[in-house]
């Protein structure tokens, strides 16, 4: 049987790395990984932004801390980009379609903990919310 570890968070301004530590009301989860497994397996990611600025990022997730073996691993999520609309027009959030990534074959310690961390490289374009969902195997 699987075992998961969510985390979500704000992403505050580009080109900083921002852990991602809470999980809804649940302000402190637990980033210990479990017994019993030795890789994330699938990473579940979604993000989006409020589009208030204008810009371009590209969206990192980054897997660290003492559980990763091979030491931090950055994957590509997403991108987005905002032009400035029309004068008296709505414009719509920019987001991201949650993304499964399978079969990642991330080896990690158990007990150990692990950092989930997303970083938004490029001109901001707002604050952004990303959520991450491990699955260890």
């Amino acid at each position: 049987m699987s075992k998961t570890f969510t985390v979500e968070g704000d992403i505050g301004s580009a080109d900083t790395r921002t852990l991602l530590t809470t999980q809804g009301s649940v302000t402190a989860p637990s980033s210990v990984v479990p017994s019993g497994v030795t890789k994330i397996d699938q990473i579940i990611v979604a993000a989006s932004t409020e589009g208030l600025a204008n810009g371009a990022q590209v969206y990192f997730l980054r897997l660290g801390g003492n559980a990763v073996k091979n030491g931090e691993q950055v994957i590509v999520i997403s991108a987005v980009g905002r032009i400035a609309a029309q004068a008296g027009s709505d414009a719509a959030p920019q987001l991201m379609a949650p993304i499964v990534f399978e079969n990642i074959d991330i080896a990690v310690a158990a007990s150990d903990t692990i950092t989930v961390a997303i970083e938004g490289a490029g001109t901001d374009t707002g604050t952004g919310h990303a959520v991450v969902t491990l699955i260890y195997a």
